[in-house]
């Protein structure tokens, strides 16, 4: 797919509209994690082009595993409106993190039937799926999450930007503008079980997860995952609990009294910038 093909994104501040939810709340949210991204050294770009998410990957497999199908415009058929695409880009440009959102209309459904189905990752599963394609689904929340589902995917951070904090600011702002666009009942995601391990969940503000989703001879021979959730009502708390803190520990700094002459505190504020 030539590059050329695929529309570039614009600056998240174009996109940004709050439309659902505590309308002060979440905005204020959207603009500080913005902010905070740029202070990293990153600006958040938006796009609606899905295909650019699997250009991404294509180029840079040798640190990130080949994507499933299910924001693929052509395989899943995922309608105009009803996705978009958060990259990061360093001060040269080039991208070095990505988030996906797809907006599932779960209506009359639930995402176990979805998923066993693999109506998910295809338009249509009959002629498009592998002939032993398979998801078996255990997580017993599947059952239950029905209606305007967001689903977030496609999380990348470039090697040598992990560790950086990256994590704590783009799976909220994925999770919220979802939200606020699509007023959705519950967002979700999936995860592999190392990453869980690791304590990955916390970072993201994802207080639960369940096991599994086992996907089976489809995009990977072999993947099991563990589904994580926020129904609606927890996603302006955890907002509003993220700018308390923030708020907080901004009070803290602000009560320290400034010392030119401190050597000690100037080497304590180098380390924070870095």
């Amino acid at each position: 797919m030539p590059l050329e093909t695929i529309t570039e994104p614009v600056r998240f501040t174009e996109e940004l509209r709050v439309q659902f939810g505590p309308k002060r709340e979440i905005g204020q949210f959207l603009l500080q994690g913005d902010r905070m991204l740029s202070e990293m050294g990153v600006r958040l770009y938006v796009s609606h082009d899905l295909r650019r998410l699997y250009d991404i990957n294509r180029r840079h497999l040798d640190s990130w595993a080949p994507l499933m199908p299910v924001f693929h415009p052509a395989q899943a058929g995922v309608r105009a409106g009803c996705a978009f695409l958060f990259e990061l880009q360093d001060a040269k440009g080039d991208v070095v993190a990505t988030q996906v959102s797809r907006l599932l209309d779960l209506t009359g459904s639930t995402l176990k039937s979805e998923l066993e189905q693999l109506s998910l990752f295809y338009r249509d599963p009959a002629s498009q799926a592998g002939p032993n394609e398979r998801i078996e689904v255990t997580a017993p929340m599947a059952s239950e999450i029905t209606g305007r589902v967001g689903l977030s995917g496609g999380l990348w951070y470039r090697p040598d930007w992990r560790g950086k904090g990256l994590s704590q600011v783009m799976p909220r702002m994925t999770r919220t503008f979802a939200y606020t666009n699509w007023d959705t009942d519950y967002t979700i995601s999936f995860v592999e079980q190392p990453p869980i391990d690791h304590g990955i969940l916390q970072l993201y503000g994802l207080p639960v997860s369940q096991p599994w989703i086992k996907v089976r001879d489809s995009y990977r021979l072999e993947v099991d995952l563990q589904l994580t959730w926020r129904p609606k009502s927890e996603i302006a708390g955890d907002v509003a609990g993220y700018l308390a803190d923030l708020n907080k520990r901004r009070d803290r700094v602000s009560d320290v009294p400034e010392t030119q002459n401190s050597p000690e505190l100037v080497r304590q504020g180098s380390r924070r910038r870095s």
